[in-house]
């Protein structure tokens, strides 16, 4: 419609507005001054239209654009003398005419299409409007079908409701305390109540229960009140035809969001059809059968695959029904709390707290059927003195009650029980010891089971944290029959993908490990033998992981090869570790290393002093030697005796030279069975000078035959070279006697104890704790390495090390080592 008239088209852009009032403008003086129009003498009127138009596309502005141009252009070519811009007095009435006249019109067109496009949008919101209200009509009247077929579904259900209430005998009821607040239509019927009558009061109803029921009423009602709990109760009602009515009444609490009472709900059931249909059913069956049928419901409950209370309460229910119980228990028996623990109950009494809930070993007749792992058989038992409740015996009209010990293997783990009407026949306890031997079997199986349960639940949690997965796979076709969880995650691979195939598995390990993986386990599967790899293998992410595996064949009976069973670790964090543990212990050993050499360069003129002994002795002997040879008659004995002086001061140099090399030099740490106390001889030869320096006496108390210890001779000597110089060292500036003393003994558990005392100053006073930390010293060059390095060493050959002070001065550094112990890493 817009398209088609175009008087109604939109608005174009400014600039094509004032376009179209110039071209307009225009074309008016070209059409006027058109010969072949003769419209030379009557131009007033295209002019005219050039307003409208403009004034119709443009708006008001475009319009006195137009009307100034047409006034322009009427002016100079059609007012005499034409062509001329000069003031033309007499035709200014004339030009002022035309001028409002092209106001005018343009004004009035600006109006129109003003009015045009209010009534344009007018219309297009009324339709609009009159979409939304159809849309809005069609919403309500679908609203109001399917509020219709709701309520007509309602009331369908509602019939539905009353009939299935109708033809199962079942009312549903609401109550508050002692108030009836609503009865269905079936309620009133199965009560005997008239329905046009109104809701009944609470005590009417109470009433028409039977005078022997009302009591037990009460008190589920009660208790249930008190607990905020369901109920379930069998009684009898008297209505007003008089005939005794047998009724099952379930209630339910309803509770507020604070969790106060607001009211129970529930239904009744008239089950006196059902009551007559099973006596008579247990009159017509003979008792072969009934317990027959106990025996094959007990056996069909053992085998469900269901929780251990829901199967005992399945068997208790069966001995009631067929048994002619009054109502049959069953008790699990706690080890750890020495009790038995409730977990079935059927018949007259169906809740699992109370009194008998929880009963101590040994206690009542029940704890002491399982204490003494003895049955229990009484046909008498208002008149049996073992029996202590004899007035509820009476009351409830019980006859017999028989108890049987739940046994495995000697071991107790329940007790059943039943309470009869009827006295039991050999019959019927033949059957009860036989459903009392399934039933401790079916306790026991469960007990495993949930062993096993929580048995795979320890393994997972244990795999998770060890990073250890275990996996099964075919040997003859590779392919995989069993991840865990934790090796999935190990792995990298997505357990809701099912188990891959081997062949997927193997892409994923590492390229240059996959011909090692592949050749290792075809060896393993060609000789039916166990295998161990290491191999590496990447993530979907990209993660590079390092992995252990271990596989073990398992053989059929024939000596066929079924399967290979194994696991996968994860060593990736710990081969980090291991390299970081290697990295620190390298680092120990170069320290170690500088402070022997430290050490060593501090000792330059006592090491001196040691190797100048045995060489100027050397000397001395070579030149007695040359004396004895060069005589008149040479003396060949004390010449040989002197050249053998000679090769023991040679041999006493290279020992000393041969220690000091071993103390610079830097490799592996090499652990052999070394004698302490000649370590210990060896380091006093080496200090001596060193000591003598300063005036310091070395004593030795040496063992003999102390253990042997495995342990690296260089770490010893250091630490032992370390804590004779701190002895010296506390010495230098001491007045009195100048003791230093090493001792050697064998101590508890198979140790080896040394202990290095001296005279000096004694531990530093608020430091003591501090000694063996890094950096920390006394002395003004120390390192502070010393002490750290030695505890170091120490500890990790198994042994400990400490200090303390001497009496009445002095300090005493010691340690211990394991004698032929393997060392800790």
């Amino acid at each position: 419609m817009l398209r088609s008239n175009p008087l109604l088209w939109p608005k174009p852009p400014a600039i094509w507005t004032y376009t179209i009032a110039v071209l307009s403008v225009a074309a008016a003086l070209t059409i006027s001054r058109w010969p072949a129009l003769h419209l030379q003498d009557a131009p007033v009127s295209l002019f005219l239209c050039a307003v409208i138009l403009s004034a119709w596309f443009g708006g008001i502005w475009p319009g006195l654009l137009a009307t100034a141009l047409s006034a322009f252009t009427f002016y100079y070519f059609f007012l005499p003398p034409i062509h001329s811009l000069s003031p033309k007095p007499d035709e200014i009435p004339r030009l002022l005419v035309f001028m409002v006249s092209a106001l005018f019109v343009g004004l009035l067109s600006v109006a129109q299409r003003s009015a045009t496009e209010s009534l344009r949008r007018a219309r297009d919101d009324l339709k609009l409007t009159v979409q939304e209200l159809q849309k809005t009509n069609q919403a309500l009247q679908a609203e109001s079908r399917d509020r219709a077929s709701a309520e007509e579904f309602l009331r369908q259900s509602e019939g539905y409701l009353a009939e299935a209430q109708r033809l199962s005998q079942t009312g549903s009821w609401a109550s508050r305390i002692g108030e009836i607040r609503y009865l269905s239509e079936e309620c009133y019927r199965v009560l005997g109540f008239d329905p046009n009558g109104g809701q009944p009061l609470y005590e009417t109803f109470f009433q028409r229960i039977h005078p022997d029921d009302q009591a037990k009423f009460r008190e589920a009602v009660e208790t249930a009140e008190r607990d905020k709990s369901d109920f379930e109760l069998d009684y009898r009602f008297i209505p007003p035809s008089g005939e005794l009515r047998d009724i099952h009444v379930i209630g339910h609490p309803v509770l507020s969001p604070s969790g106060d009472l607001v009211e129970f709900v529930g239904t009744v059931m008239d089950v006196t059809e059902r009551k007559r249909a099973e006596e008579a059913l247990r009159v017509a069956m003979s008792e072969r059968t009934r317990l027959a049928a106990v025996r094959g419901e007990v056996g069909m409950a053992l085998a469900r695959q269901d929780d251990l209370r829901g199967i005992l309460h399945v068997c208790a229910e069966a001995m009631v029904r067929h048994l002619d119980a009054a109502f049959a228990r069953i008790w699990t028996f706690n080890g750890e709390a020495r009790e038995l623990e409730l977990q079935a109950s059927a018949g007259r009494y169906t809740r699992l707290d109370g009194r008998y809930s929880r009963i101590p070993l040994g206690e009542i007749k029940i704890g002491l059927i399982a204490q003494e792992r003895k049955p229990y058989l009484t046909n008498d038992v208002q008149n049996d003195p073992r029996i202590s409740e004899k007035d509820w015996a009476k009351a409830e009209k019980v006859t017999a009650f028989v108890g049987y010990p739940l046994v495995v293997e000697d071991r107790v783990v329940g007790v059943m029980a039943m309470f009869s009407a009827k006295p039991l026949t050999e019959n019927t306890l033949d059957t009860l010891s036989f459903i009392a031997d399934g039933i401790a079997q079916g306790i026991e199986r469960k007990h495993a089971e949930e062993a096993l349960r929580q048995s795979e639940g320890y393994l997972a949690e244990a795999q998770r944290l060890s990073h250890t997965g275990s996996w099964a796979r075919v040997a003859a076709t590779g392919e995989m029959r069993y991840w865990s969880e934790e090796c999935f995650r190990v792995l990298g691979f997505e357990p809701h993908g099912g188990l891959p195939r081997f062949e997927t598995f193997l892409q994923r390990v590492h390229p240059d490990d996959q011909a090692r993986v592949r050749e290792t386990t075809e060896i393993a599967r060609r000789e039916k033998v166990d295998y161990e790899l290491d191999y590496r293998i990447v993530h979907p992410e990209g993660d590079i992981r390092d992995i252990h595996v271990v596989g073990h064949p398992v053989l059929s009976p024939s000596s066929d090869l079924v399967e290979f069973v194994g696991t996968v670790m994860d060593m990736t964090e710990r081969k980090r570790a291991e390299q970081e543990r290697e990295r620190l212990r390298q680092a120990q050993a170069d320290l170690a290393h500088v402070n022997r050499v430290t050490t060593m360069g501090e000792l330059t003129a006592s090491v001196a002093h040691e190797v100048n002994q045995p060489i100027a002795a050397a000397v001395t002997n070579a030149k007695t030697c040359l004396r004895w040879l060069t005589r008149d008659e040479p003396n060949l004995e004390e010449a040989r005796a002197a050249a053998m002086r000679i090769v023991n001061d040679g041999t006493r140099a290279a020992e000393i030279i041969k220690r000091i090399r071993l103390l610079f030099k830097k490799g592996t740490s090499e652990r052999e069975l070394v004698d302490i106390n000649e370590v210990i001889q060896e380091m006093v030869v080496l200090l001596r000078g060193e000591a003598m320096r300063s005036f310091i006496v070395v004593r030795t108390e040496l063992e003999a035959d102390t253990p042997l210890v495995l342990a690296d001779r260089v770490q010893l000597q250091q630490v032992l070279m370390n804590l004779m110089l701190n002895g010296i060292d506390a010495m230098k500036e001491a007045n009195g006697a100048r003791e230093l003393a090493i001792k050697s003994q064998r101590a508890e558990n198979d140790h080896v104890l040394v202990c290095v005392s001296d005279t000096g100053l004694g531990l530093p006073p608020q430091q003591a704790d501090q000694l063996f930390n890094a950096f920390f010293t006394t002395k003004p060059h120390g390192t502070g390495m010393g002490l750290s390095i030695s505890r170091s060493i120490v500890e990790s050959h198994g042994g400990r090390l400490w200090a303390a002070n001497n009496s009445p001065r002095g300090a005493s550094f010691s340690f211990t080592l394991p004698a032929k112990a393997e060392a800790k890493e």
